[in-house]
């Protein structure tokens, strides 16, 4: 990807603007921020700060603040026709299990900007132990006070799931393992060999039988530039609804399947437990997420299951689990051990 970068500015259709997304119209020089005034129809706001764990006042820095700069900055794009806002589905980490849908649940009758003044000022939140991070919460924030202080912006809230390796582009299992959760939460897995790890049960159940909602980071760009074309705004999801839903189970189903008999005789050995007052294994805590059964509606984006060309979203199941397969065998090191053989 790198070594392209001379090639694309090549094609003369890509132009760098340098700034800084801390500062106030970040940055940018005023004759090249006039231009974009004039011109720019279509902002797409991707930038973050995916570290789980953390401050909250950095998780606001990096992944509430300047979002909340750029739709003030996009107000002023003469020409502007719709802004996109990267989020998480993750922002409604602090609801209960079950069904959530395409729409702000907010956190009690407080004012999300005293919420914010009080979060910035005291390093802390009342609802930090609802999140799944101090990175849901920030997003969930950003969500809030987008809407509130720009209620007439054209603006589309995207919530992907969890980030998947791609599929196909730009090419198969690309994606940074800080932006990949479980690809990370594999090789720490296959790392702890021979153990013994305990996991609460999903609730309700007495194993892992919740979705691992998870999508390729590609389906998720493809989706991304279908809702902008088609300039939909409000708030949509874009998850394994879309795609082929994984369960907890299933998941360590296809990494027995796709290892080694030696391989196999050393992954830990999972112990569900019905008992949530019951301490967890470390990556079971790391992983808050794993056997929590949120359901996300992305009944807004079916349509998109509709369209062909090079944009479509649609994967038959065969591709889907072919992709988990070459991933276990990456995460474990098999594939290298068979490309040495």
């Amino acid at each position: 990807m790198p070594n392209h970068a001379q090639a694309i500015i090549a094609t003369k259709k890509v132009e760098f603007v340098i700034g800084d997304v801390k500062n106030v119209d970040f940055g940018i020089q005023p004759a090249i921020f006039q231009k974009l005034q004039a011109q720019v129809t279509l902002v797409i706001h991707t930038a973050a700060k995916i570290t789980l764990e953390g401050p909250i006042q950095d998780a606001l820095e990096n992944n509430c603040l300047p979002a909340l700069e750029m739709a003030r900055i996009a107000s002023l794009f003469r020409r502007l026709k719709l802004l996109v806002q990267l989020s998480t589905s993750y922002v409604n980490s602090h609801l209960p299990d079950g069904p959530v849908l395409e729409r702000i649940y907010p956190l009690g009758d407080g004012d999300p900007e005293e919420e914010l003044a009080s979060m910035m000022a005291l390093g802390k939140s009342a609802y930090a132990a609802q999140f799944s991070s101090s990175y849901t919460l920030a997003k969930h924030m950003m969500e809030r006070l987008l809407l509130k202080r720009f209620p007439t912006l054209p603006i589309l809230l995207l919530r992907p799931t969890i980030f998947g390796p791609a599929l196909k582009h730009p090419y198969v299992l690309y994606g940074p393992e800080d932006s990949t959760p479980l690809t990370k939460f594999a090789r720490f897995w296959y790392a702890d060999r021979g153990a013994t790890q305990i996991w609460h049960a999903t609730e309700g159940y007495k194993s892992g039988a919740n979705i691992l909602d998870e999508i390729p980071v590609d389906l998720v760009t493809n989706a991304c530039l279908l809702h902008a074309a088609a300039r939909t705004t409000g708030i949509v999801h874009i998850g394994s609804q879309l795609y082929h839903p994984v369960t907890f189970d299933e998941f360590f189903d296809l990494a027995q399947e796709a290892s080694t008999p030696l391989v196999r005789r050393e992954m830990p050995k999972l112990v569900f437990t019905e008992d949530h007052s019951a301490p967890q294994c470390f990556l079971a805590e790391l992983v808050q997420v794993g056997t929590r059964n949120w359901l996300f509606d992305c009944g807004r984006s079916y349509w998109l299951k509709q369209v062909s060309g090079p944009l479509s979203i649609r994967v038959c199941k065969h591709e889907a689990d072919s992709l988990n397969k070459i991933r276990i065998l990456d995460v474990s090191g098999l594939s290298k051990e068979k490309a040495r053989i």
